[in-house]
C-alpha cells in the first residue's frame, strides 16, 4: 500500500555534461502507484506561449536589425540599431556610436518610460493605461518586475491568499462599476500576465518607431533581440522574463523575428561604461588593471567586476575578463519610496493614512501587486525631486512636502506638520536612503575583496557608477568615501540611465569580448504523475483517496516542472530536481516475509513503483493525466526497483497501527537540452532513466 508522500521539490539549476543517447520509444502507463505532493493552492498560471525556432545562422551577406530590451522596476528602456550587411560586423566601435534609443514617449521625451500599468478605466486613455499615458486618477501597478521572482513559501502564500479574500470583500460589482468599466481586473493576472500587457505596448512603440525611420520594413529585414536582467535572478523570474517579451515582441509585429539572447544587466552596463570612457580618454589601463562596475537602478544593484586581459592603445582594442561572476541585491530606489511612504504613514497617523490610500471604484484590493493609489501617488511625484536632490547636506529646516488637501490638517510640530504642510529633514532622507546605500556598499565591498584574493598582480583601478539610482548625489558620494579609504578611483558615466540597453547591444556585437550566444524556448511541459493533497475547490470528488493514516489525496494529478516557453541556454541544459518517496509496510518488502496469503503479490512485484514522466504540446497543458490528449501527448513509464534502494536512501518508522513502515526516498532529474533526459536516482545510484526528442 501506498502511503502519503511528502514531495519536496528543489530549485531548478543548471548543469553541465549532458551526453545525448539514442531515443527511447513512447511507453504506456503500466502502474496505477502515482507520486503524492503537498501543493499550494495556485492561481490561474499564464498560458504557454509558441515555441520560438531554433537559433538561426546570420547570412553572409544580410541587412538585421538588433533591439534590446532593458525591462526595469521602476523604467523600460529599449534600444536598436541597424546593421547593413555581414561586412559591417567587424565595425564594432562604429557601429555602436549608430546605436538608437527610443526616447518619444506619450507626453515625454526621456531615454526610458515607467514600467507602471493601469487597469483603471479612464475616458481618454482607455483600460490599459501604461507609461507616461497614465492619468492622475488611476490606480496604478507599479514594480510588478520584484514581483517575477518566486520569493514566497508556503506561509506567505497563504497570508496573501487570507488577504486578498479579506479585501474582496469590500468589492461592490454593480451594473454602474460594469458600465464604466471599473472592473479589478489585476485580481485574476499573474505578474507575467501584467508584465506582458505592459511589454506588448513598449513593442508596438518600438515598432512605431522603427518604421519612422522609413528605411526599415521589419517585414523584411531579419530581427535578433537582446534581453537584459539582474545579476541575481532566479530561474523563474528569467523564463518569466523571456516569456513576457517574446509575447509581446512577436511574429505579428516582426514577422522577421530570428535570435534571442540574454545579458546581466552589470555586464551590459560594463561595456558601454568602458566604451565611453575609452572613447573620452578617462581610462588608461594597463593588462591586469580590474574596474568594477555598480549599475544601481531602481529595483535592483548589479556589481560586475572585470580585469584588462590585452590592451593596445594605438589601436583602441581590449579585451576584457569577467573576474567571478556577478552578484547583486534587491536594493534599487524603489526602496527609498517604500521607506517614504513608511514614514509619512508613521507621521500622518492610521486616520489620515487611510484617506490618503483611498480611492474610489474597485481597484482597493491588491491581489498580491503593488497598487498605489492616486493620492499617495501623488506625494510619491512631489517626493521624487527631493529624492534625487539630496547629496547628504542641506539645511536644518529641510524640504517641505505639500499634503493633498483635508490631510495633515492639524498642526504637529513634533511630527513636521503645519498648514498642510510634512517637513523632512536630512536625518529623515537618511534613514530613507539607508538600506539601499547601505547594501549597495556592502555589494561593492564583496566584489573588492574578491579581486583582492583573487591574484596577487591584479590592480583594482576604478569603481564605475551607473543606473537610474547611479544618479543619486547622496549615493554617488557614500560610494566615493568608500573608494577613498582603499584609493580607488569612481567614476560616474554621463548617460547613466541608457547605458544598460546600449551595452547590450555592444556586447551582443561582440566588442571587447566574445559575442552573445543564441538562446531558445522550451517546445513542450514536461512532468510527473502525482498525487497532490485534496482541494475541495479545485479537485473532483470522484478523484479522492484517503490513505492509511487518513490524509485526503486527488489521484492522478500532473506537476510540470518545466514549461513550454522556458528558455534553454545553448551551453547549458536546464534541469529540475524533484525530491520524494514512496512508503510500503516493512512486512511486505520482499524478503520480509515470513508467511504469504493466497494471492500476495510476488516479492518482484511488491517492491515496484512506476514514475509516469509526461512530455505535452498542449495550450494550457491540463493538470489532471486522464485530460491528456494523445495526439499531443508522450508519456513514459520508468519503473523503480525499491530493493535496488541503497541503505542510505531508506528511512523505517512506526505506524501506531499498522506497524513498521519503510520509505524510500528517491530524487526525480529532467534535464532538457538537445534531448530531453529524466532520471530516477537514490543516494547517487541510478534506479532507472530514459531520453525522448525535445
Amino acid at each position: 500500500m501506498d502511503s502519503p508522500l511528502y514531495a519536496q521539490a528543489s530549485p531548478a539549476s543548471f548543469k553541465r555534461n549532458f551526453t545525448p543517447t539514442p531515443p527511447i520509444p513512447r511507453v504506456s502507463e503500466t502502474s496505477p502507484r502515482p507520486l503524492s505532493e503537498i501543493q499550494t493552492p495556485q492561481r490561474r498560471p499564464s498560458p504557454p506561449l509558441p515555441s520560438l525556432p531554433p537559433p538561426a545562422d546570420v547570412p553572409e551577406e544580410e541587412a538585421r536589425v538588433v533591439i534590446a530590451v532593458d525591462y526595469g522596476t521602476t523604467y523600460t528602456g529599449v534600444a536598436y540599431l541597424l546593421i547593413q550587411d555581414k561586412e559591417r560586423e567587424d565595425e564594432g566601435e562604429v557601429l555602436a556610436g549608430e546605436i538608437r534609443v527610443i526616447s518619444e514617449w506619450a507626453k515625454t521625451t526621456a531615454d526610458k518610460v515607467p514600467s507602471d500599468y493601469s487597469y483603471s478605466p479612464s475616458l481618454l486613455n482607455g483600460c490599459q493605461q501604461w507609461g507616461y499615458d497614465i492619468d492622475d486618477h488611476s490606480r496604478v501597478i507599479k514594480w510588478t518586475k520584484l514581483a517575477l521572482e518566486d520569493t514566497g513559501n508556503r506561509h506567505t502564500e497563504l497570508q496573501e491568499l487570507s488577504k486578498l479574500l479579506w479585501e474582496m470583500r469590500t468589492l461592490h460589482l454593480t451594473d454602474e462599476l460594469a458600465i464604466i468599466n471599473d472592473i479589478p481586473r489585476h485580481l485574476s493576472k499573474e505578474p507575467e500576465d501584467i508584465a506582458t500587457d505592459y511589454i506588448e505596448k513598449v513593442a508596438e512603440k518600438t515598432l512605431d518607431e522603427i518604421l519612422a525611420v522609413g528605411r526599415l520594413i521589419p517585414e523584411t529585414i531579419p530581427v535578433d533581440m537582446v534581453i537584459t536582467h539582474p545579476a541575481k535572478w532566479s530561474d523563474k523570474a528569467l523564463n518569466s522574463t523571456f516569456r513576457a517579451i517574446t509575447a509581446s515582441f512577436n511574429e505579428d509585429l516582426f514577422p522577421k523575428i530570428r535570435n534571442i539572447s540574454f545579458v546581466s544587466e552589470p555586464e551590459a552596463c560594463a561595456h558601454y561604461t568602458l566604451r565611453e570612457a575609452w572613447q573620452k580618454d578617462h581610462i588608461r589601463f594597463r593588462k591586469n588593471d580590474c574596474f568594477i562596475v555598480c549599475d544601481a537602478g531602481g529595483g535592483t544593484v548589479d556589481i560586475a567586476s572585470y580585469k584588462v586581459a590585452s590592451i593596445d592603445h594605438n589601436t583602441k582594442q581590449i579585451k576584457l575578463e569577467q573576474i567571478g561572476f556577478p552578484i547583486g541585491n534587491k536594493c534599487g530606489a524603489t526602496f527609498i519610496d517604500t521607506s517614504f511612504t513608511d514614514f509619512v504613514r508613521d507621521r500622518l497617523g492610521e486616520e489620515d493614512w487611510e484617506r490618503l490610500n483611498y480611492s474610489e471604484g474597485q481597484d482597493n484590493a491588491t491581489g498580491g501587486h503593488n497598487i498605489v493609489k492616486p493620492l499617495v501617488r501623488l506625494l510619491l511625484e512631489r517626493f521624487q525631486p527631493i529624492k534625487h536632490q539630496f547629496d547628504g547636506k542641506g539645511t536644518k529646516l529641510g524640504w517641505p512636502l505639500q499634503l493633498p488637501r483635508g490631510i495633515g490638517a492639524t498642526d504637529n510640530a513634533e511630527k513636521g506638520i503645519e498648514s498642510g504642510v510634512l517637513r523632512i529633514t536630512p536625518d529623515d532622507l537618511k534613514d530613507m536612503f539607508k538600506q539601499s546605500v547601505d547594501k549597495t556598499l556592502v555589494l561593492i565591498s564583496q566584489a573588492v575583496t574578491h579581486i583582492d584574493i583573487s591574484e596577487r598582480q591584479l590592480k583594482l583601478r576604478k569603481i564605475f557608477l551607473s543606473g537610474g539610482f547611479g544618479k543619486s548625489p547622496y549615493l554617488f558620494e557614500r560610494v566615493k568615501q568608500f573608494g577613498n579609504t582603499r584609493r580607488i578611483d569612481v567614476e560616474r558615466g554621463e548617460d547613466c540611465w541608457a547605458a544598460v540597453v546600449k551595452g547590450a547591444i555592444i556586447k551582443s556585437l561582440g566588442l571587447y569580448t566574445e559575442k552573445l550566444p543564441f538562446v531558445r524556448a522550451c517546445p513542450r511541459d514536461y512532468g510527473i504523475k502525482i498525487r497532490s493533497q485534496y482541494a475541495a475547490y479545485k479537485h473532483n470528488p470522484d478523484e479522492v483517496q484517503v490513505d492509511v493514516e487518513g490524509m485526503t489525496w486527488a489521484t492522478d494529478q500532473i506537476r510540470w516542472f518545466i514549461r513550454n516557453g522556458d528558455v534553454i541556454f545553448p551551453d547549458k541544459p536546464l534541469v529540475m530536481m524533484y525530491d520524494c518517496h514512496w512508503s510500503m509496510r516493512a512486512s511486505e518488502f520482499p524478503g520480509t516475509q515470513t508467511k504469504r496469503s493466497p494471492g500476495a503479490p510476488q516479492p518482484s512485484d511488491a517492491a515496484i513503483r512506476d514514475v509516469v514522466f509526461i512530455a505535452s504540446s498542449e495550450s494550457p497543458a491540463p493538470t489532471r493525466f486522464d485530460a491528456l490528449n494523445p495526439s499531443s501527448s508522450q508519456v513514459l513509464s520508468l519503473r523503480c526497483d525499491l530493493t535496488k534502494v541503497p541503505a542510505d536512501g531508506i528511512a523505517e518508522y512506526n505506524h501506531p497501527k499498522l506497524g513498521k513502515y519503510m520509505k524510500f526516498w528517491v530524487r526525480i532529474e529532467i534535464r532538457v537540452f538537445e534531448r530531453v533526459q529524466v532520471k530516477v536516482t537514490s543516494a547517487g545510484k541510478t534506479l532507472c532513466q530514459q531520453e525522448i526528442p525535445l
